[in-house]
């Protein structure tokens, strides 16, 4: 029986532990829907040595090509031989790339973001696609002991403050709990949702089911819920996918030290802290002030013409 490229992809990605958890394919069912994704592939002697998966949707009756909710990066994942020297790596991406781009299906526009690993665009640059860069934060290469002393003074005191007046950190299971807290910033913030409870309720249950997230809490001393955050995880990485916080309670340092906890699991566990980054000035500030460092990363678009890419760079804000 001949095998599909998805068929092929879904035992690649079980076998390839090194592809990140929004590129695996459980993850990829659980934010696309799975008759909502595939892969473009490229074999060598029989072996599976690139792939890009890709999110199919339509918005205003348009074939997109899009990233899927809380999906950070997608883009190439890309094996290269052993010992290849770096003249004969960029000649590899550019061929693995080009045949990569070429089993994409039609569209009228393309977006996605690249893994920060991902330094050499000019295989999509020469394919016609632009390339706008966005910034992620992150915490490596650093012992639990010596973490706190990359914080800012602010981190700092408010971290200490939290622990004196008795906010305490735990993880647990509770999903709706989460997600009201989540809801709490977003209407802080005079947002919609973007997403359910049972996407997120799915979505949790699959990452549960795959060893992939924690949730941790934080609660004052009478054992009122005041911030917690999401976190999912690959080999190499755990990452900040969502936080919420109860604003009557903002002022306790909640959040400071629930980041705290969660940063030394990333370190105890051998892997790096993800911050995902974010292009808003005052939680970027957030985010670098516990030590992170900051990393670029390329968000690639093409268009069909001109109108489709103002209508979707007003849409992404």
């Amino acid at each position: 029986m001949i095998q599909t490229n998805k068929q092929k992809y879904i035992e690649f990605s079980k076998q390839e532990k090194n592809i990140p958890i929004f590129s695996q394919s459980w993850w990829l069912d659980s934010v696309c829907g799975t008759d909502n994704w595939d892969v473009c592939l490229i074999e060598k002697g029989g072996k599976i040595v690139a792939s890009m998966p890709y999110y199919k949707t339509k918005k205003f009756m348009l074939n997109m090509i899009f990233m899927p909710k809380l999906t950070q990066t997608m883009g190439p994942y890309i094996l290269y031989p052993k010992g290849q020297k770096y003249y004969k790596k960029l000649s590899w991406d550019k061929d693995i790339i080009n045949k990569l781009l070429r089993q994409l299906p039609k569209y009228d526009y393309f977006f996605q973001n690249l893994h920060y690993s991902i330094t050499n665009w000019l295989p999509f640059y020469w394919n016609g696609y632009k390339q706008t860069i966005r910034y992620t934060y992150i915490i490596e290469n650093i012992t639990v002991e010596d973490l706190e002393k990359k914080f800012e003074t602010d981190i700092r005191r408010r971290r200490r403050k939290a622990t004196n007046i008795g906010v305490e950190v735990y993880e647990s299971d509770d999903i709706k709990k989460f997600y009201e807290l989540n809801e709490m910033t977003f209407i802080r913030q005079g947002k919609e949702m973007p997403y359910s409870f049972k996407f997120i309720e799915s979505l949790y249950n699959n990452c549960k089911e795959n060893n992939a997230c924690k949730i941790f809490f934080a609660k004052d001393k009478d054992g009122i819920i005041i911030a917690g955050n999401f976190l999912i995880y690959d080999k190499n990485t755990v990452y900040y996918l969502m936080g919420g916080i109860n604003p009557k309670y903002k002022d306790l340092g909640g959040m400071d030290v629930v980041q705290f906890e969660s940063i030394k699991f990333a370190l105890k566990s051998g892997r790096k802290f993800d911050f995902e980054g974010s292009m808003i000035e005052s939680i970027e500030k957030y985010f670098r002030s516990f030590g992170a460092i900051q990393k670029p990363y390329s968000q690639i678009t093409k268009s069909r013409n001109k109108f489709i890419n103002l209508l979707f760079t007003l849409y992404k804000g």
